[in-house]
């Protein structure tokens, strides 16, 4: 029978004892060292992240900046070469009409013929193209205004149709409808606004060309209920999980492929459009599409 009273045995016990809770705390301090660890990976990781986002950011607003200095050198030149073709037609019609045709051999007066033939169309040709491209530098200017932070009345219909030429090139696969209804004029910031719009087009822009669907379709709806002004962006395209719709406000998450976003977007819409007292509502279901809903007061102390 062993004796408790025996000190050997107390000293056992007593170091015994101890051991175990040095055991006990070595395990409690390597646990929480490995959980530290695994957060600072974590925060290694979203610092990353974010430093990536924000270079991208960067270079974006530098090429924003360089297009809308690019589009100023162009607008200058293109007035007066559109001025200029215009001028060139009339004087080569003048100059084709002094000819004395009768004196021409019947080579010549078969190339006049076909020069005034010819002519009428490659002027026009050539007036549809300047005319397209100071339609492009016109909406490129108008997206890129950075030039005040002033509230202004905007006529919303005019914007959207805006917003859907300057991503023409985008939308070439996309069918867009636009059911627009006469409604008042909002006051804004302009440039803020076509930044919300192009980000939420863009958006589904890059979830139709993500979907199955091969018949890609964008709805844009502007109508006036309630004392509010809804506009409803409609895509048919991959859709969101209930997870990502949760994140899709959050600044830097992004599930787009590598190079396609920059995880802002749609933080800085949100924060644009609480600035201005607007609302925005998200329904989505994956591999059905997305309803982006803005709602505009009508009257809007800022």
């Amino acid at each position: 029978m062993i004796d408790k009273s025996n000190p050997y045995y107390i000293a056992y016990h007593r170091e015994k004892k101890a051991r175990v809770e040095v055991e006990q705390l070595l395990e409690d301090y390597t646990r929480q060292v490995y959980e530290k660890n695994m957060l600072l990976e974590q925060q290694i990781k979203q610092i990353k992240n974010q430093q990536q986002s924000l270079i991208q950011q960067e270079k974006l607003a530098l090429l924003g900046t360089l297009a809308a200095g690019v589009a100023h050198e162009i607008n200058n030149p293109l007035a007066f070469v559109i001025s200029n073709v215009t001028t060139l037609n009339s004087y080569v019609n003048d100059l084709i009409e002094v000819i004395p045709k009768e004196q021409l051999s019947q080579s010549d007066k078969n190339t006049i013929h076909f020069i005034t033939e010819d002519l009428p169309e490659l002027i026009t040709d050539n007036d549809q193209g300047f005319f397209r491209i100071k339609d492009i530098v016109k909406n490129l200017l108008f997206f890129a205004r950075t030039d005040s932070e002033e509230l202004t009345e905007i006529d919303l219909s005019g914007a959207i149709d805006m917003a859907v030429k300057l991503l023409g090139p985008k939308l070439k696969n996309i069918q867009v409808k636009q059911e627009l209804c006469k409604v008042p004029k909002i006051r804004f910031n302009s440039g803020e606004l076509n930044q919300v719009l192009v980000n939420i087009l863009v958006n589904a822009i890059q979830a139709c060309e993500q979907s199955a669907n091969n018949s890609a379709i964008i709805t844009i709806k502007l109508a006036q209920h309630d004392g509010m002004i809804q506009l409803n962006i409609i895509d048919n395209g991959c859709g969101m999980s209930p997870e990502v719709q949760q994140r899709m406000f959050d600044a830097f998450y992004t599930n787009k492929p590598v190079g396609t976003g920059t995880g802002i977007g749609m933080s800085i819409v949100l924060q644009i459009l609480k600035q201005h007292n607007a609302t925005i509502d998200v329904q989505s279901e994956l591999d059905k599409g997305t309803i982006i809903k803005i709602g505009f007061n009508l009257s809007t102390p800022i």
